[in-house]
């Protein structure tokens, strides 16, 4: 059943048809009773007809039955009070029905009400307006009014509660916007701090190398100046060296060093290194190594060699360094604190000093050799060092720009 046809079944649509139906039927019916009163009315006034020559005689028989007459039952004729009283206790059925639609309706509306769905109870009211004023009742028409105010009452609510959730939203709105400066704000200025932060340590970075490098120049300058002294007899240690064919001294170290070598002007003992917190990414020597110069006091020297094939040099290529070979200057050995060994320093057998007679111990020829081996008499002479005090500047190396690979 669809809207329409419920809102005619409770408007009573079907039964006023029923009715107007009803009155047709009954002023037909009663003008057919006008027209037979008539009639009767002229058989009344009609003279009766002599019927004195017309008898039937009587029968003789025995035998025939009398048979009472009984006339056909037509059940109830229904007059105009009947009909007008049924008419009316069904209007008054209907007017029923109405009301209890109607109280429905009101119970659908306040549920739509409860449940906020105001436009839904206001066309349902809207439906059941003209219900109401066709049934005339008080009590529904009360029940109707409070509808629509609570319908009114509810629509303000409604709109009341919009406003607020939209300055709710505006006010959320508008402090997350405020948050989200803020915020902006305050990354801007951390990233400002950090940045200052930065460059005050950049700036401070900077000046601490300024001022390391001035010490390390002034480093420079002091131990330049105190281990180039030359020896009284400087010229002779010269002399002999270039008449027995020294045209340099060598000094193997790992390519990781040269770095380091370059920035610090030279290179050092690796005491003064552990003195002065100077860090050597590839120590040549050992802790055992180290324990014999400090035996012997020669833990504050420069080791270089006359060979430029030390087996110290294979023997660290065995435990995978990356090996290169500098030249130094033999202007070196003329130092005043210069020593010089017949073999290894580390040996336990060599006999070093910084006289001249100390260098002419040294077996130049069989430092010349290449490839000595082990068991050779001249193994250990072949390894005979030039030490040099502290420090050798930069400019004694030759070869620091392009050193040379041991392979």
């Amino acid at each position: 059943m669809g809207f329409f046809d419920f809102i005619r079944k409770l408007t009573g649509t079907d039964e006023d048809s029923k009715v107007k139906r009803l009155n047709n039927r009954i002023t037909q019916l009663q003008k057919e009773k006008s027209n037979h009163d008539k009639e009767l009315e002229k058989l009344k006034n009609t003279p009766s007809p002599d019927l004195s020559w017309f008898s039937i005689p009587p029968s003789v028989s025995q035998s025939d039955k009398v048979v009472t007459f009984t006339p056909r039952n037509f059940g109830t004729v229904r007059t105009m009070k009947d009909l007008l009283e049924k008419r009316k206790r069904e209007e008054e059925e209907r007017l029923k029905q109405l009301k209890s639609n109607a109280l429905k309706c009101f119970d659908s509306i306040r549920s739509l009400l409860e449940a906020e769905e105001v436009n839904n109870a206001e066309n349902l009211l809207f439906q059941i307006a003209p219900i109401i004023k066709e049934i005339k009742d008080n009590s529904l028409q009360t029940t109707f009014d409070d509808c629509k105010v609570e319908i009114a009452n509810l629509k303000e609510t409604l709109r009341q509660r919009e406003i607020e959730r939209r300055e709710k939203e505006a006010r959320e709105r508008a402090e997350r916007d405020e948050r989200e400066r803020l915020e902006r704000l305050r990354r801007q200025e951390a990233a400002e701090r950090e940045r200052q932060e930065k460059e005050r340590k950049a700036r401070e970075y900077e000046e601490k190398l300024a001022r390391e490098e001035q010490a390390r120049a002034l480093e420079i300058a002091r131990l330049k100046a105190e281990v180039t002294r030359e020896k009284d007899n400087a010229q002779a240690f010269i002399n002999y060296l270039r008449s027995h064919g020294v045209s340099c001294f060598y000094h193997f170290t790992d390519e990781s060093n040269l770095r380091s070598i370059r920035k610090l002007g030279g290179l050092y003992s690796w005491y003064y290194c552990a003195q002065n917190n100077i860090d050597i990414p590839d120590a040549g020597g050992d802790s055992q190594s180290r324990g014999l110069d400090r035996r012997q006091g020669l833990e504050d020297y420069v080791r270089l060699s006359f060979c430029s094939d030390h087996p110290m040099a294979w023997r660290k290529q065995q435990e995978g360094s990356h090996l290169v070979l500098l030249r130094i200057k033999i202007d070196v050995a003329a130092f005043k604190d210069t020593q010089f060994s017949n073999v290894n320093a580390a040996a336990n057998n060599n006999r070093h000093g910084k006289t001249l007679e100390d260098l002419q111990r040294v077996n130049i020829s069989a430092t010349q050799r290449h490839f000595v081996s082990r068991d050779e008499d001249i193994f250990h002479e072949h390894q005979a060092e030039c030490m040099v005090k502290t420090f050798i500047p930069i400019e004694y190396i030759t070869n620091i720009n392009s050193p040379s690979r041991i392979s």
